[in-house]
C-alpha cells in the first residue's frame, strides 16, 4: 500500500478499534438551572430551551416525552417573565404533561414557541387559560397552525385581555383561515401583527382580498406595529393601506413591507398617504424592485414625512439618480434615525453626497448603512457598505 507522496504506507485501517460510545449526559432539572445561568442574568426570569443546543450538549437526541417532562416542571418551578422554546415537539399522547404545560404559561408575560410542532389540544387548554393569562407577547413564528388551531387562536385572542404583540410569521396561514385571525386581533387589544408569508394554499394568493382585510383592520383596530413581509402584495394592493395613512387618526407608527411586489406605483400610494398623514416612524419597503422611479418618488414626498425616522430601502434596483435625489431631501435638520440604501446602484456623486453628510453631521454613522472612501484606482469616492 503506497501513500499519495510515493512512500510505503504502514497504516492498516484493519487495526483500528471503534471508538468508545461516550455515554450522553443526564438531563436534569438542575442542569436547566445551570444552562439559565449561561444566558440570562439575575434575577433569571427569561427561560430559553434550544433543541439543536440541548442535542449538541447532552450527545443524544431529543425525547418528546421524557425531556420535555423535565422542561415542564421546571417551568412549574420557577416565576418566570419570558419563556422562548425552540423546534420542540410536543406531543399529545400524555394530556397530564400537556396541561402542566399550558399551566406553567399563566404567568408568564412573553412566550415564543418558534418553529414547534404543537397538537390542537395545547389550544384548546390555552383557550381554558386565557382568562388568567398575563401574556403580553405570543410568538409562535415558524409553528404550522391548522384551521382548528387557528379557531382556538381566535378564541383566545377574544377572552384574553392583556395580549399586545402577536406573531404568526411563516405559520402556514392560508387566504382562508387568515380572516379568522384578523377577527380575532380586530375585537382585542393586540397593537402589533406580524403575518408574514400568508399562503394561497391550492390557488395563488388573491392579494387584493388580503389587502381589503388589512385595511379593514387597519381601519377598526388602531395597529401600532404590522409587518406583512414575503406576501406577494402588489402596487395596487397598497391603496387599502395608504387610505388608512391618510387619515388624521391613523395610529400606525411602524409598516414593514419588505420582499413584497409593490414597485414604483405601490411606492408612490404609501409615500403619498404617508406625507398626508404624517404619523408613521418606521417603513420598510426592502426588496420590492421599486427602480429608479420609485427612488423618485420617495425623494418628492421625503421631506413632508414629518415623523418619518426610520427608511428602509435596501435591494430595490434604484438607480444612481434615484439614490442621489433620496441622499440630498436630508437636511441639517433631518429627523432621520436610521436609513438603509445598501443593495442599490452608486456612482462617485453618491460618494461625494455621502462625504457631505457624514462630514457635517447632518447624518452619523450609526443613521446609515453606507460610507464611502478614496478608491485610488478610480481616483475619485466610491460607496462602501457601513455595518
Amino acid at each position: 500500500m503506497m501513500c499519495d507522496v510515493g512512500l510505503p504506507c504502514v497504516y492498516d485501517p484493519g487495526q483500528c478499534t471503534a471508538p468508545a460510545n461516550v455515554k450522553p449526559r443526564l438531563f436534569t432539572i438542575m442542569l436547566l438551572h445551570c444552562w439559565q445561568r449561561e444566558y440570562d442574568k439575575r434575577p433569571y426570569k427569561k427561560f430559553q430551551f434550544r433543541r439543536l443546543d440541548f442535542e449538541e450538549r447532552i450527545g443524544r437526541r431529543y425525547h418528546c416525552i421524557r425531556d420535555f417532562r423535565i422542561i415542564v416542571n421546571f417551568l412549574l418551578r420557577r416565576s418566570l417573565l419570558e419563556v422562548s422554546i425552540w423546534s420542540v415537539v410536543v406531543s399529545n399522547w400524555d394530556a397530564k404533561l400537556l396541561q402542566e404545560f399550558a399551566l406553567s404559561l399563566i404567568r408568564v408575560w412573553k412566550i415564543e414557541l418558534k418553529l414547534m410542532q404543537l397538537p390542537t389540544e395545547f389550544f384548546v387548554m390555552l383557550r381554558l387559560n386565557a382568562a388568567k393569562m398575563e401574556v403580553v407577547e405570543l410568538s409562535l413564528e415558524g409553528t404550522p397552525l391548522s384551521d382548528q388551531n387557528v379557531r382556538m387562536l381566535r378564541e383566545f385572542l377574544l377572552v384574553n385581555k392583556t395580549l399586545h404583540t402577536l406573531n404568526v410569521s411563516h405559520c402556514s396561514l392560508t387566504q382562508y383561515n387568515f380572516a379568522l385571525i384578523a377577527d380575532g386581533v380586530h375585537k382585542s387589544g393586540v397593537r402589533s401583527l406580524n403575518a408574514s408569508r400568508l399562503l394561497g394554499l391550492k390557488l395563488s394568493l388573491d392579494t387584493e382580498k388580503m389587502a381589503s382585510i388589512i385595511g379593514s383592520l387597519l381601519m377598526q383596530n388602531h395597529l401600532v406595529v404590522l409587518t406583512l413581509q414575503h406576501c406577494e402584495f402588489t402596487a395596487q394592493d397598497m391603496q387599502p393601506i395608504s387610505e388608512y395613512l391618510y387619515g388624521s387618526k391613523c395610529a400606525l407608527r411602524e409598516l414593514n413591507l419588505a420582499s413584497n411586489l409593490i414597485a414604483a406605483d405601490g411606492t408612490l400610494f404609501l409615500m403619498r398617504g404617508i406625507a398626508q398623514g404624517g404619523g408613521l416612524e418606521l417603513l420598510d419597503i426592502s426588496c420590492n424592485s421599486i427602480g429608479t422611479h420609485g427612488g423618485e418618488w420617495i425623494a418628492m414626498y421625503l421631506s413632508s414625512c414629518r415623523m418619518l425616522q426610520h427608511l428602509y430601502l435596501n435591494y430595490n434596483d434604484i438607480g444612481e439618480s434615484g439614490i442621489n435625489l433620496i441622499l440630498l431631501t436630508i437636511k441639517k435638520e433631518s429627523k432621520m434615525k436610521r436609513l438603509n440604501l445598501y443593495g442599490n446602484s452608486f456612482d462617485s456623486r453618491s460618494a461625494m453626497i455621502v462625504r457631505r453628510l457624514l462630514d457635517a453631521e447632518v447624518l452619523f454613522h450609526e443613521e446609515i448603512d453606507i460610507s464611502y472612501t478614496y478608491d485610488e484606482a478610480l481616483q475619485d469616492y466610491r460607496i462602501v457598505p457601513w455595518r
